[in-house]
């Protein structure tokens, strides 16, 4: 006859996840990470979650002959910020709960 799994073992497991997540993810809302258009002219600031914290644009951006221009830049410089929330929060995930990702 087999053996049943240990239920409550594998609850407290689950549990003890839970709160690492948890901690991760309020560790990861008061991050801060910057990215810059490939011009560097537009700078964006997300938070470890990314959420759009700050956009910096220089008054010569907002005043060129070519506006259509902008919304490819502020984009640039909000995915660069994004990626390096993503790949840092990955990261401590990958650290704290061992298999994430795999």
């Amino acid at each position: 006859m087999s053996e049943l799994p240990d239920f409550e073992a594998m609850l407290s497991e689950l549990e003890e996840k839970q709160n690492i997540m948890h901690a991760l993810r309020e560790e990861a809302a008061v991050r801060s990470y910057t990215g810059l258009s490939t011009d560097r002219a537009v700078v964006a600031r997300v938070n470890g979650l990314g959420a759009l914290q700050d956009l910096s644009i220089p008054d010569a951006e907002l005043r060129s002959s070519h506006p259509s221009a902008l919304g490819g830049k502020i984009l640039e410089a909000i995915n660069s910020a994004r990626a390096q929330a993503t790949d840092d929060s990955n990261a401590k995930m990958i650290g704290a709960l061992p298999g994430f990702g795999s």
